[in-house]
């Protein structure tokens, strides 16, 4: 295999099941890649042929609601490795969850880095945002916030539930001069709707440098500033030293994460902490069947449910300080 090269493996799964999933390719091999699909057929290889799942209007298409999960593995010895690996925690998931055999491939670097683009068209959201690939020219209406993305290696294009789900929000609870945090932004999308809004400063944290790095040019490519006082991007989690610093929080990751972000299992900051008294946090990733598990954990912290939306199996949470006036 030529170093130019990856091995792609792939797998169209349900909603439960794809969390278990991207769990175990982010365990085995630190990254994943989502994208919705509809029910798909298998052609010849046994490769999936994918679609959105949604039309150009960002409305669900009729059919069963599907996910692809993927993986990208370099070439040679580790690469092969963490193959092994992968098979081996999917063989154990089938025998939880419906699933079929992985589609694994070799893909050009260039031709993974654009694969999705196919599927990507301009995506209307809530009541006034415009999701629009950067390379493509949208028609927008005189009110809406255009953002345009090219999220690269960075999740979070809009094609998914959660982050259309966590978009709607802010629109919905975000103020002009509110400060807001971004927990995990991939692309920085949430980042980029939130200081189109008006939210002043705004911050933006992921653990994976990919992520910083595609936050930063969509940033700039929105005609954002990257200054402390506008827009500040940096590598981490939750920032330590900043309690009850924002307004408005959002963190759109799986739920035994978000479980995890408020107990402290990977920081030593819970992410109850940067909440200002009466803020909002707003919270994605999550199943319905795993919210109960994610209110509890913001429980503990002295927040309670005042909102919830849900898209297929996803739902978006927003908390609030039960003692907040």
């Amino acid at each position: 295999m030529n170093q130019d090269e990856l091995v792609e493996i792939a797998i169209e799964v349900d909603g439960e099941a794809a969390e278990a999933v991207v769990e175990l390719f982010n365990r085995c091999n630190g990254g994943d890649w989502v994208e919705d699909s509809a029910a798909g057929e298998a052609s010849g290889g046994g490769a999936v042929l994918e679609s959105t799942g949604y039309d150009d209007l960002g409305n669900p298409l009729a059919g069963e609601y599907r996910m692809v999960v993927k993986t990208y593995l370099k070439p040679g010895p580790r690469g092969r490795r963490i193959q092994r690996k992968i098979e081996e925690g999917l063989w154990h998931l089938r025998l939880l969850y419906p699933m079929p055999e992985p589609v694994a491939r070799i893909v050009k670097e260039e031709d993974w880095a654009h694969a999705w683009k196919r599927h990507y068209k301009p995506m209307r959201i809530g009541r006034r945002v415009l999701l629009t690939p950067a390379w493509e020219k949208p028609e927008p209406l005189p009110d809406d916030l255009v953002v345009r993305l090219e999220p690269g290696m960075a999740f979070g294009t809009g094609l998914h539930p959660t982050t259309r789900l966590c978009v709607a929000a802010l629109e919905e609870w975000i103020q002009p001069g509110d400060s807001f945090l971004d927990v995990g932004t991939g692309s920085g999308v949430l980042a980029i709707v939130a200081a189109k809004l008006g939210a002043r400063p705004v911050w933006a944290t992921d653990i994976d440098p990919l992520a910083i790095r595609a936050a930063s040019e969509n940033a700039l490519r929105n005609g954002i500033a990257l200054a402390p006082e506008i827009l500040h991007i940096q590598q981490g989690s939750i920032p330590a030293g900043q309690p009850g610093r924002f307004q408005v929080v959002a963190a759109n990751i799986l739920a035994e994460v978000l479980v995890g972000l408020f107990d402290g299992t990977y920081d030593t900051v819970s992410l109850a902490e940067p909440l200002a008294p009466g803020g909002r946090l707003i919270l994605s990733g999550i199943l319905e069947e795993k919210s109960e598990i994610v209110l509890s954990a913001a429980a503990r912290y002295g927040l309670k449910e005042v909102e919830r939306t849900q898209e297929a199996d996803w739902v978006a949470l927003v908390v609030r300080r039960e003692n907040a006036e």
